[in-house]
């Protein structure tokens, strides 16, 4: 039965909660400072506090990142509203984000300005990154294709390793956990030099591994090997930066290795009659770096511009003690990005950006006959104007691709200051994704004549901001057309589906004394036209809860992370199923010894619900976790 919404309902309880939490926070005694306070580029590709931005917009600064003791990129995004993570197994199992609603080869990921998606399938290897090299986490949602180009359909995540600081700072991170969870880091920075001629520098080096779980449910897939499935991770990210008086140089790279035991569900009894699969051992090794250059001439008070040369390497090798598996072979792509991008304020309330691209993409797999190649030239223009209670976000983009032609995007927004803390919001876009060479060159499953996806947007939202909190209301509907399915008759992947996604978001943060409040909501209905059934692995409600009380030295918290049914793929025969809803509760406290030590215990699933994010795969149970923190100032 499709899932349907009381948008009235829904729209009148989170209004209510709105005004709720404003008038909660205007009783605060006790100014704090909030995400909207922390400045922010990716909306926009200018700086720009949070406050100010027009897309919805989630900041997770580093102070975020150590209160949730969490290891990992992907555990950390699920609490984000809008936001919906699907993974099979435990750390390091395959992760697929799915951001309002949209496909997960459909959100744009980002590490230090440098695009991260492979080529062959569009996702991204965000479950190798660990948190010990991550200094902040900007989240826009929603079409910004018009920014950055394809991919932005669901919105832009754009992961900053640590490094930048100007102080000299050594600091060491260390975790351990239930299924031999096993996490240490060293991070190091300094700076020396006046301010026209200052030198810094920082390297973050960390290494994770876990026992783990059998990922796979063997009541599901008895042909599973049910075995632990381990995991393993070493990551590296250091930066340079140079002033030399206008001019600011700097280098940054990021690396990451990762190896991964998983299980194949697979029946190959028609290939082998004595196959059991009880014994079969699948192991994934990882690569993904980055590196990049980049040159900020701050020509005037009112003119600056930025040049930067990046470089996106991943690879994927796999390989199984089952000579026939479906699994065993590799792929690699190569992504080089070249960006001019000028700013000039014409007046203090009128600001505009130009900018050219140049991408050059590689794919190679074991599975193609030979190497493919995807060369793109872009040009952008960006604007930013205030008057009185009014802001104004324009920007305009224009992309061709060496293998199937044009794409031309737009995004407009509008705000309105109905106060000196609220604000009204309008928006409307429009964003592509371009076929991945998988779409285009999987041989027998491929269509060399595939067109982008394309989608339209509009958008709706409340904003309240003040010391004490934020909160945002949104309000949106996409539709996406000539989506890439595999037609069930040809077997090829054809320009001939839509999608209609439409939800709302509700996201608030406070400080009321010594208390800290925040929720993420969000009421998603994305549907498949053709169908009228909800897209696969996306549920119609979802969120996430947390209180958290200051003590100074003290700081316990507790934390609820929910979701409704979803449809899904049965693990062995493809048919739709339903997996059920689930809620999971977490709790801990963090203690600081001294200005410099800290030390906290958690406890992830206290509860020990079972659940499932992907059918036939297992979740984490209950998962106690000891951390220790030590910075030299």
């Amino acid at each position: 039965m499709p899932i349907t919404i009381n948008w009235r309902a829904a729209a009148r309880a989170l209004i209510a909660s709105t005004l709720t939490f404003t008038s909660a926070a205007a009783l605060a005694q006790t100014p704090a400072a909030t995400s909207l306070d922390v400045v922010e580029v990716t909306a926009t590709r200018s700086p720009l506090l949070v406050s100010d931005t027009l897309p919805s917009t989630t900041v997770i600064t580093r102070a975020d990142i150590e209160a949730s003791q969490q290891v990992d990129l992907v555990s950390l995004l699920r609490t984000v509203a809008g936001i919906e993570i699907a993974q099979d197994g435990g750390m390091g199992g395959q992760a697929s984000v799915f951001m309002r609603g949209s496909n997960s080869n459909q959100t744009l990921f980002m590490v230090d300005g440098v695009k991260i998606n492979t080529v062959e399938s569009g996702g991204a290897f965000i479950q190798h990154i660990m948190l010990d090299q991550v200094d902040h986490v900007e989240i826009v949602r929603g079409n910004v294709s018009a920014v950055y180009g394809s991919q932005a359909v669901g919105g832009v995540i754009q992961i900053f390793t640590r490094g930048g600081q100007d102080a000299n700072l050594i600091a060491v991170n260390a975790t351990a956990g239930q299924e031999a969870l096993a996490s240490a880091s060293v991070f190091a920075s300094g700076g020396t030099g006046a301010p026209d001629a200052r030198t810094t520098a920082s390297i973050a080096v960390s290494q994770s591994q876990q026992r783990g779980f059998s990922a796979i449910d063997g009541s599901q897939a008895p042909f599973a090997n049910p075995s632990d499935n381990g995991y393993r991770n070493r990551s590296v990210s250091a930066q340079f930066g140079q002033q030399l008086g206008d001019v600011a140089l700097s280098a940054k790279i990021f690396d990451s290795e990762a190896r991964l035991d998983y299980d194949d569900p697979t029946d190959y009894t028609y290939l082998d009659p004595t196959y059991t699969g009880h014994n079969q051992t699948n192991v994934e090794n990882s690569h993904l770096s980055t590196l990049s250059f980049s040159a900020h001439w701050q020509v005037s008070a009112r003119l600056d511009s930025d040049l930067s040369a990046a470089f996106e390497r991943d690879r994927s090798d796999n390989n199984s003690s089952f000579p026939s598996s479906f699994d065993i072979g590799s792929t690699e792509s190569r992504t080089n990005d070249y960006t001019f991008n000028t700013r000039y304020a014409v007046t203090e309330q009128l600001k505009i950006n130009l900018g050219i691209e140049h991408i050059d993409q590689t794919g190679v797999s074991t599975a193609y006959d030979g190497e493919f190649e995807r060369h793109v030239d872009s040009a952008f223009a960006g604007l930013l104007a205030s008057y009185g209670a009014s802001q104004l976000q324009f920007n305009l983009r224009g992309d061709h691709y060496s293998d199937f032609g044009e794409a031309t995007s737009g995004l407009l927004a509008y705000g309105y200051a109905l106060t000196e803390h609220v604000k009204l919001i309008a928006q409307a876009s429009s964003a592509f994704d371009a076929p991945t060479f998988d779409d285009l060159y999987y041989p027998g499953f491929s269509n060399p004549h595939l067109a982008p996806e394309k989608s339209r947007s509009v958008e709706f939202g409340l904003q309240y901001h003040e010391a004490q909190g934020d909160a945002r209301l949104s309000l949106y509907r996409s539709n996406v057309h000539d989506l890439i399915v595999y037609d069930s008759a040809t077997f090829v992947p054809e320009n001939i589906d839509e999608a209609r996604l439409a939800g709302i978001e509700f996201s608030a943060h406070a400080h009321w004394r010594k208390w800290l409040f925040s929720t993420d909501l969000t009421f998603d209905h994305p549907i498949d036209v053709s169908t009228d059934k909800p897209l696969l692995r996306r549920a119609s409600k979802s969120g996430s809860l947390s209180l958290a009380y200051d003590l100074d030295a003290w700081q316990p918290y507790v934390q609820v992370v929910a979701s409704g049914v979803r449809f899904d793929s049965d693990i062995n025969t493809g048919a739709r199923v339903t997996d059920a809803g689930y809620s999971v509760a977490s709790t801990g406290v963090r203690y600081r010894v001294s200005r410099q030590v800290t030390i906290g215990i958690a406890a992830d699933n206290f509860l020990n619900r079972r659940y499932q994010l992907v059918d036939g795969y297992n979740t984490p149970g209950r998962v106690l976790l000891v951390t220790f923190s030590g910075t030299s100032n």
